[in-house]
């Protein structure tokens, strides 16, 4: 399938006509690649690309691995596939900011208008009017450990505040191993019927189990009031833990691990699994053993 990419007009960032359309609307963007990043379940690890001529179909790894060009790229601003930002006016919270339609962090030396980053980080944005840059500012909310409300499950992680629908919890973080010593781990996990593994890209998979935080806590189910999306934090891919729902103050929170979800692309084949932890909640944390 071949791209067309479409150069954007030259624009002050003031509105043209009646459209007001912007340098940064997601149309000067080729509808193809915005469908091939938009359907992407999982990457390949971001590599800036460093090729001679301007940026094609041919030899740019970004468009051939479903990603947008980065001021990390040779060519930068000059290439037509070049990520530009957002102009918001508003919280960025919607697919009509550009940034948030391609799962991207607002990036404060591309977004002029809606003033990310400029509230100190650790702590929940008040004054700017952006509220897409919160794993890379850290505005996560306050977690609390437990006992979990599933029987024989162990410890959970619960909110202390209410959430509503769509406020971001925290981001998953670990060890970054490759998927070939994530294989070999993950053996070992499915034996103690415990795993903390999590799909980066299709290079790349974090382990929670030795390093991690209280993320690693939250348990699987198959009705969760949470989600996991892969943002893109200053070219890095992060996953990012939201709320699914409105969330009551002192809840447990869950969701969905995926394990027993069959992933086949281009990129990446990775068989549906189902362990005994999974069927049942009291084999957590104790060794499987199968009868010859």
């Amino acid at each position: 399938q071949e791209f067309v990419f479409v150069k954007p007009e030259k624009t002050t960032g003031k509105r043209k006509g009646k459209k007001g359309i912007f340098d940064q609307s997601m149309n000067n963007y080729s509808h193809q690649l915005l469908k091939k990043i938009e359907e992407a379940e999982i990457h390949p690890y971001f590599e800036p690309c460093s090729h001679s001529g301007p940026c094609s179909r041919e030899n740019c790894g970004c468009a051939q691995n479903a990603f947008f060009c980065t001021k990390h790229c040779v060519w930068g601003r000059r290439s037509q596939n070049f990520f530009r930002g957002c102009a918001c006016n508003g919280k960025c919270t919607t697919k009509s900011c550009s940034c948030f339609a391609a799962k991207r962090e607002c990036d404060p030396d591309l977004c002029r208008h809606c003033g990310t980053c400029t509230d100190p980080p650790n702590q929940p944005a008040t004054t700017q009017r952006c509220r897409n840059d919160n794993i890379g500012m850290r505005r996560h909310c306050h977690l609390l450990m437990g006992i979990s409300t599933v029987e024989n499950a162990g410890w959970g992680i619960y909110t202390r505040y209410p959430l509503k629908k769509g406020d971001f919890v925290h981001e998953y973080v670990g060890e970054v191993i490759s998927q070939e010593e994530a294989e070999r781990r993950g053996r070992i996990y499915d034996k103690k019927n415990r795993s903390y593994l999590f799909n980066l890209s299709s290079d790349f998979v974090v382990d929670a189990s030795r390093k991690g935080n209280k993320t690693r806590f939250a348990n699987h189910s198959r009705k969760p009031n949470c989600e996991t999306k892969y943002i893109t934090v200053n070219g890095d891919m992060r996953i990012g833990l939201f709320a699914k729902e409105d969330i009551e103050a002192q809840s447990e929170l869950f969701f969905d691990y995926r394990y027993d979800v069959s992933v086949d692309n281009e990129y990446i084949i990775k068989p549906a699994q189902n362990v005994d932890w999974m069927k049942d909640p009291k084999m957590a944390n104790k060794i499987s053993k199968k009868s010859c």
